[in-house]
């Protein structure tokens, strides 16, 4: 057994939420405690003490490992005091978000004990520091907004410290796990995806179904003859729209059936995200309820696909709205629809999470920032989120995203030799840790024109990806697997 003794009672519900997430990955037996109730247990020779605290508990425990704590939760919670202070400090090149004030040289040292054991203690707050990070506190206490009400990721302490592109929490779990195991107790993680590394899913929102509709697209070659100060881009817009009117091509857009093709053939899958409702001009590309829609959503249904909802422009703080989508897409899909991925990635923490519990989704899968590919929540592995201003955790998943297409191409304006480097080093970042690598790739991406060399990156992904020790599944299969774990 594995006593975790808390001696913070005030926030005690922040710290147990940490502690639940790293123990339900080990697979380590657990029991959380106060200080006071610490000194009413007797711990067998094969029983481990860790403790999280100001100061250590009273007694000697043969085998202990003591987490000196910060002053996070305290006077200044939730207030802008509270925020790590810059430039962060560092272990061995490990971020340290915060630090505790216990008399420890180096950060970490370890003494031999009166009980004949040895003791571990550490300077590194490795529960506020994961604490900090799952709940994007930062994002509640500075909510810093672009022009979309979203927290940019170059308003973020990740992007600031350049730790973005690490799941900087799974490092702090892999620490603390290191520890306990090298106490040789006979402590041993549990398998996580089934003896594969790590585990994919392919994820494509659909924004647009056409490129083209009946009528002439003269807003659109008018919009490529200022955009590109000429008339080329205007002249192949509209020879492609002829070509497509006369059926001699097939929509630039209608990639359906091209995504669950190459998905099949390297062995992954993939979910597919539909709008069903919206009322701004963010939205309104297709209703879901018309016959090619709906025929498509049951075509890829029927394929094994996953569909799910992309929520509308304003439904990221709107339960009622997201209530209302879910059951036009369900009406339409024919049976229950438990992911969403949030449109154009608007976020507000926390009230986004809440929401989407609220409407009765056991996933989401929106985090990532729109401007800069990583690991918003410093996690490659499924959690369930806390919402600091109800003071609770949340009964749904967050599936943390990795990174869009659109953001390496539209906001960075990378070319895509750079773009496949980009995103195979997060897919050997997440394998190191064991987690989950998402990647969102549109349907409407894969439109040569404007995303020249798109379809070949991403086709040379999944073929790096095939290759390794992988599980794959769609984001719910992820979910249920995990729940299962």
């Amino acid at each position: 057994m594995i006593y975790l003794a808390v001696q913070n009672d005030a926030f005690k519900q922040q710290i147990e939420y940490v502690w639940d997430l790293y123990f339900f990955i080990y697979g380590f037996p657990k029991q959380v405690l106060s200080y006071k109730d610490l000194g009413n247990i007797q711990p067998d020779p094969g029983s481990l003490v860790i403790s999280y605290g100001r100061g250590k508990p009273e007694g000697t425990f043969a085998h202990q490992i003591h987490i000196h704590e910060s002053p996070l939760f305290g006077a200044n919670y939730l207030q802008p005091a509270s925020l790590p202070k810059e430039p962060l400090p560092h272990y061995q090149d490990l971020p340290i978000i915060y630090a505790g004030n216990g008399d420890v040289m180096g950060w970490v040292v370890t003494h031999e004990n009166e009980r004949g054991g040895k003791t571990i203690e550490t300077n590194i707050d490795i529960i506020a520091s994961s604490f900090f990070m799952l709940t994007r506190y930062e994002e509640v206490v500075t909510p810093v907004q672009d022009k979309f009400e979203r927290y940019p990721a170059t308003a973020s302490l990740a992007y600031r410290e350049g730790f973005l592109d690490r799941p900087i929490v799974n490092e702090y779990i892999e620490l603390l796990g290191s520890w306990v195991e090298g106490f040789n107790l006979g402590f041993e993680r549990k398998e996580l995806w089934d003896g594969k590394d790590f585990a994919v899913c392919l994820t494509h929102d659909v924004d647009v179904l056409r490129k083209y509709s009946w009528y002439p697209p003269l807003r659109a070659i008018a919009g490529r003859t200022l955009k590109h100060h000429g008339p080329r881009k205007s002249f192949a817009v509209a020879r492609e729209y002829l070509r497509v009117r006369g059926k001699r091509c097939s929509d630039p857009y209608d990639q359906f059936d091209y995504l669950m093709q190459v998905s099949e053939r390297y062995g992954v899958s993939s979910s597919f995200y539909f709008i069903s409702g919206g009322e701004t001009k963010y939205d309104n590309c297709y209703s879901i309820g018309n016959p090619y829609a709906a025929c498509l959503v049951r075509h890829i249904r029927d394929r094994g696909f996953e569909v799910a909802l992309h929520s509308s422009f304003n439904a990221f703080s709107n339960s009622q709205m997201l209530m209302r989508e879910k059951e036009r897409l369900e009406a339409v899909v024919e049976r229950a629809v438990y992911g969403v991925r949030q449109h154009y990635l608007r976020w507000r923490t926390p009230d986004s999470w809440r929401v989407r519990e609220e409407a009765g989704f056991k996933y989401d899968t929106t985090l990532t920032f729109a401007d800069h590919e990583g690991f918003r929540c410093g996690i490659c592995l499924p959690y369930k989120p806390f919402d600091v201003l109800a003071n609770k955790q949340l009964d749904i998943w967050e599936l943390p995203l990795a990174v869009m297409e659109g953001t390496l191409y539209d906001y960075q304006g990378l070319l895509s030799v750079e773009v496949f480097s980009r995103i195979k080093k997060l897919v050997d970042v997440v394998k190191k840790h064991n987690g989950l690598f998402i990647i969102l790739c549109h349907n409407s991406s894969l439109d040569e024109m404007f995303y020249p060399g798109w379809t070949s990156v991403y086709v040379e992904i999944l073929e790096y990806i095939s290759k390794q020790n992988v599980l794959s599944d769609t984001a719910l299969g992820i979910i249920r697997r995990w729940e299962r774990v």
